[in-house]
């Protein structure tokens, strides 16, 4: 359903994600957590489409269609549900 294949992302002049294979099959469940700097937001903007995100490698495919510059409007509505949990302070 979704395969990311050797993504490399850039903002700005800035290459944030480099290499990043991933493959999430349809039906699956799938978290994304790391420590704070690690590159899930920036993960998430680029499948998103948002346009500060430079794909300078790679590819992104949704059901089986290359998506990786795709306009936002065409990849968001395909792309993730994301919810954002807080872990409570000690």
């Amino acid at each position: 359903m979704l395969e990311i294949r050797d993504l490399h992302v850039c903002i700005g002049d800035v290459e944030v994600l480099k290499g990043i294979d991933l493959k999430i099959e349809a039906g699956e469940t799938f978290i994304l957590f790391g420590p704070n700097g690690s590159g899930k937001t920036t993960l998430l903007m680029t499948l998103m489409g948002f346009a500060n995100y430079t794909v300078t490698q790679g590819q992104i495919l949704f059901k089986g269609q290359d998506i990786t510059n795709a306009p936002m409007y065409e990849c968001a509505p395909a792309s993730a549900r994301w919810t954002w949990t807080t872990w409570p302070a000690r």
